[in-house]
């Protein structure tokens, strides 16, 4: 090598060496800001690009405060919520014959929640807040499908003041002649929440929930005497609101929005001698025509401002994580008439179901 090939290899050396100096240093991976789009951010514009519409089942603007969640979810991503307003049996009946393929989002009782999965009707997502959703609201088939409960409540009354004066305080007192014509509950042939009324009495007058032979006893001691009004398949509001009915029974949040919402003069009560608390669950169709769109609601709904919404409109979040605010915890009743609660286990409950409607309706009459 002569003498200016030298040269000419330690120039361009120099020069390396001069460009490497002034290149800034490498960040450690820690420090980046370089990171791929979270998945979040991927499933939204996913959702996006779905056509702006997410169908939902069972889950109307008066049920659970899904007026304002729908409504935050269509302002924050523009999707709009198209519903078909029915009871649990239905919406499990409806999804089955379906093959999960009409609706995104549905909203049923939590054993037949389970019921969809372990029939491969609910999607494999779990959402990313999956590990903090308590044990016992939450499912994974063999198949892979998934269900959980999105919030929780305890079963009780309302009662309108002007028509009533001396509320009862226990299902027992229910059985009284100034009562007559006066209350009303949920079918539980189409409801979930009929289901738990008659498991909330059942523990009332038997110390057992699942004991629904004996709950359905004092329920048909009630419609002979006359005192039980109507006996409807999906919520319904307006005759209490016109003093047709006077005692309404449902769960503590629907209680307590009716209460601030309907301008009646009305006390939510938790009957002493017992009742029933139960999760609501919410899942996602294995064959949704909006999967994404589903997904991200499953992540608004159980992970983000959904649960808050819920808490806001006295709904108990199922998520730890989120507490109800001070300000609404207070509008509920005293804490002394939570005394008396039994948690409702889905898998009991499911076993006992069918058997409990068909009970219930032979010996209500509701089957004549």
């Amino acid at each position: 090598m002569n003498r200016r090939m030298i040269q000419v290899i330690g120039v361009m050396m120099a020069a390396l060496l001069l460009l490497a100096a002034c290149a800034p240093v490498a960040a450690p991976p820690s420090a980046l800001q370089t990171a791929p789009p979270s998945e979040g951010e991927d499933l939204e514009s996913l959702a996006r690009a779905e056509g702006g519409v997410i169908n939902t089942y069972g889950m109307p603007e008066v049920w659970a405060n899904y007026g304002e969640i729908f409504g935050e979810f269509q302002r924050r991503y523009g999707i709009v919520q198209q519903d078909i307003d029915m009871g649990s049996s239905v919406v499990l009946s409806r999804m089955t014959e379906e093959n999960a393929s009409k609706n995104d989002i549905a909203d049923l009782k939590p054993s037949f929640a389970a019921k969809l999965a372990e029939a491969g009707l609910t999607m494999d997502y779990k959402v990313s807040c999956w590990d903090e959703l308590p044990e016992g609201q939450k499912g994974i088939s063999e198949n892979g499908s998934v269900w959980q409960a999105a919030y929780k409540g305890t079963l009780g009354w309302i009662v309108n003041t002007n028509i009533v004066k001396e509320p009862p305080r226990s299902w027992k007192e229910l059985n009284n002649p100034a009562f007559k014509g006066l209350v009303s509950y949920l079918d539980p042939r189409a409801t979930g929440t009929g289901v738990n009324t008659v498991e909330a009495v059942s523990y009332a007058v038997s110390g057992d929930p699942y004991n629904y032979k004996a709950g359905s006893e004092f329920l048909a001691e009630l419609h002979k005497a006359g005192i039980i009004a109507s006996v409807d398949p999906k919520v319904d509001v307006s005759k209490f609101q016109r003093g047709e009915v006077a005692i309404l029974i449902n769960f503590d949040y629907n209680l307590l929005q009716w209460k601030k919402d309907l301008g009646v003069p009305a006390e939510v009560i938790i009957p002493l001698d017992g009742t029933i608390a139960s999760g609501g669950g919410v899942i996602a169709a294995r064959n949704a025509p909006h999967p994404n769109t589903a997904k991200l609601f499953l992540e608004f709904l159980l992970c983000g401002d959904g649960q808050r919404l819920y808490a806001k409109a006295y709904v108990s979040p199922i998520n730890p994580s989120v507490e109800i605010p001070e300000e609404v915890a207070a509008e509920f009743p005293p804490k002394e008439q939570y005394a008396n609660v039994s948690f409702i286990d889905y898998a009991r409950d499911a076993e006992i179901s069918e058997d409990l409607k068909a009970t219930w309706a032979a010996l209500t009459g509701a089957s004549e």
